[in-house]
Parts: C-alpha cells; structure tokens; sequence
C-alpha cells in the first residue's frame, strides 16, 4: 500500500551530520570547543559513535570560520595511511593560508618552500575545478616513517600561522586511529611537536573512549595533562523528550503519555538511535489515516520492531557469526544492563565460567557490539546498537 506524502519533511535526522538546528542541548559543549581553539589550547573531545560528536564538530567548525578563524578538520579514518592525512592537511594549510587564487601561485609557491621545504612538496592547480593540491614528495618508499612527515606539517602549519598572525585550529576526527598502531611511541612524537605550538589549537576527537580516557589520565603517558578532556555524554531527557515532542506536534500528531519515554528507552538515549526511532515513528505516523496519528508506548514498539526486522538479514549475519559463549554473554549485557557481568550469580544463571564470560566481553568490545560506559561511579556495558536487543527478543520468540 502507497503511504501517502505529508507535504512536510521529517524533522529527525538520523545517518549523516545533522543540521545546526537538529542539535540538541549541546550548548556547553559547543562554547568549550570554541573558547578551547580561541584560546589556542589543545582539547581532547571524547565520546561513543552515534554521540553526535561529528556533528558538534562540524557545527563549531561553521561558527569559527563565520569568525574568520581558520579550522583543518579531517577525519583520520578516512585517509589508507598518515602519508595521504598530512597532505591532506598541507593542502588545507596552503588553500586556506595563502590568499586569493589569483594570487596563490607565486606566493603559494614562496611560502611552501618557506615553511614546507624539507618536505619536497610539489604544488599543482585544477583548471576545471580552480583548486590547488600538494604532493609530499620526500622519501616515497613503503617503509619510509610516515607520522614525522605528519609532525613536520603541523610544525609548517604553525610556523605559517605565526607569520601572518592568523587563528588556526587542527581538528583530527578519530585521532586515536593515529596511535592505534604505533602505541606510546606515537604519541611521544605527536606531543613533541604540537606542544611547542602557539599559533595552532588542537582538537583531538575520538569514540574509543577507553582508549583516549587512558591516553590522557595515565601518569606514564606522554599525553598525560598536554591539554583537557570534554567527555560527550548522552542528551539529558529534559532536553531531549521537548524536543522530540514538538518534532511529533508542529506535524500534527497527538503524543499519548509515555510515549516520547518509550522511544528513549528503546534507543538507551543513544541521540543516534533515538533520532531513528524517532524517525521511523513519524513517517508511520504520516502513512497512517488522520484519526490514528497518535504517538502511542505501543505504536513506539511496533516501530522499533519493524526497525529490528528490516535489519533481520544483518543481526542474523552477525548472531551466527558468534561463539556460543560470546552469545551467552551478549544476552548477559542485555539482561543484566550490563552490570555485574563478571560476578557469580550472573555466570552462574548464563552458564558461563567468569574467565570464560571475560574473555567472550573483551571479543565483542573489540567487535565494537558492546561498549563500557563509565558515569557517577557506575561502569556498565551497554549495546553499540540498542535495536538488537529488541532483534534478539523478535528472534528467540519466532
């Protein structure tokens, strides 16, 4: 059956960076970013996937340039190497530093070998699309040390911001993939260079949390006190169930008590999957007759059913692709909310050993399906997608 078009967009984003708009209750968040690259410090902004965090990120990045401060905001995962992420950064460096593209060839050229020569770069420009790009030539070979070349860059880019006293910020998304591989060593050479800078801002930005929380608080590591750390948390439900009930309201739709409650218990008040199920809620809404457009607790949980079901070929790919321990442990996170996982009374009911159930929590953390969430002096795992507990329940009962 053709479900019938409101005329009116869906209000909750979900998938891609959202709008300014669609942000919600992250205000203190964002002044800290900005005063943070203002001030020319260097901030670790930590926080779980589907946080938001990118799109806080890109939010501040709009702000700033709107204040004419120049930002260098790449996402680490995005780059096969730290070859190819330095001369994305030098490229960004020479575009943004060195004037009108009337005048970037010769300028661009001088300041290159200026700040950059030791990195043999080799500056080339695009008719079609008026843009300028850098090759780092320098040592090419495979086994040739790729992050001093990215700790030259950031010393060239610095060594330019002084010279034209602009504002600078570095923005690397995902950082922690920078180190993953090189461990300590990395991150000594990392802070050998920036923490010399005075004319570049750092904004380190990752989702293992584990990871960068250890990476900035162990006494023995070198990032240990080289800035501070913003931990992103989840939305407050005084913040965010308004939201979501003027999304429902300004279409039209009545909200039925405990509904907006339902949706974010469903989605654990992960912004991410509540922006989904929030979603999916109002295009039901929108398919149904004019007198059953009510937000309902039951209509919530037919909606995020029908979620679960249209991801069935991926959680069952995924469930089958588990050990049985690892199984029994997955359904020990969901039915205990994660706590208490390595004592007696919970290995005892699952039927798993206590070095059996940590061994099998460490393989599904690093499969990135659980994560440790740490607050107020509770530590808990909890489900990277809240949607498979309800794919689990679907699956077990058919």
């Amino acid at each position: 059956m053709a479900v019938k078009s409101t005329g009116i967009a869906n209000p909750f984003e979900f998938g891609r960076a959202m709008r300014a708009d669609a942000i919600v209750d992250r205000e203190e968040e964002l002044r800290r970013l900005m005063d943070a690259v203002r001030n020319g410090e260097r901030l670790f902004l930590i926080g779980p996937r589907r946080y938001g965090k990118t799109s806080l990120l890109n939010y501040m990045q709009s702000r700033l340039e709107s204040d004419d401060v120049i930002v260098l905001k790449y996402d680490v995962e995005k780059f096969e190497t730290t070859r190819l992420l330095a001369q994305a950064l030098l490229t960004g460096a020479v575009r943004t530093l060195t004037g009108p593209v009337g005048k970037i060839s010769a300028l661009a050229g001088r300041q290159i070998q200026r700040f950059f020569g030791s990195l043999k770069p080799e500056l080339s420009y695009d008719v079609a699309e008026q843009t300028w790009s850098v090759a780092v030539l320098g040592d090419r070979r495979s086994e040739a040390p790729s992050l001093p070349l990215l700790t030259d860059v950031l010393d060239g880019i610095e060594a330019m911001a002084a010279s034209q006293k602009r504002t600078v910020a570095v923005v690397l998304d995902e950082f922690q993939q920078l180190v993953a591989d090189g461990g300590v060593k990395a991150e000594r050479q990392i802070r050998a260079s920036v923490q010399t800078h005075q004319h570049v801002s750092y904004v380190f930005a990752g989702s293992k949390t584990r990871l960068l929380t250890d990476m900035t608080t162990e006494h023995a590591r070198p990032f240990y006190r080289m800035g501070s750390s913003l931990f992103l948390g989840l939305i407050p439900r005084a913040a965010f169930a308004p939201f979501l009930t003027e999304g429902f309201e300004a279409r039209g739709f009545k909200v039925a008590p405990g509904a907006i409650e339902r949706i974010l218990d469903l989605a654990e008040d992960v912004p991410y999957s509540v922006q989904r199920l929030a979603h999916r809620c109002w295009d039901l809404l929108a398919g149904s007759p004019t007198s059953a457009r009510t937000l309902t607790p039951v209509f919530v949980e037919r909606a995020v059913e029908r979620i679960a079901l249209e991801e069935d070929p991926a959680y069952t790919q995924l469930w089958l692709s588990l050990t049985t321990v690892q199984k029994k442990a997955l359904s020990a996170v969901i039915g205990t909310g994660g706590r208490l996982l390595l004592s007696k009374a919970v290995n005892d009911q699952y039927g798993v050993a206590v070095a059996s159930m940590q061994k099998a929590l460490k393989a599904l953390t690093d499969r990135g399906l659980v994560r440790e969430e740490q607050a107020l002096g509770d530590v808990r795992l909890r489900l990277e997608d809240p949607f498979l507990a309800t794919w689990l329940r679907i699956a077990r009962t058919a």
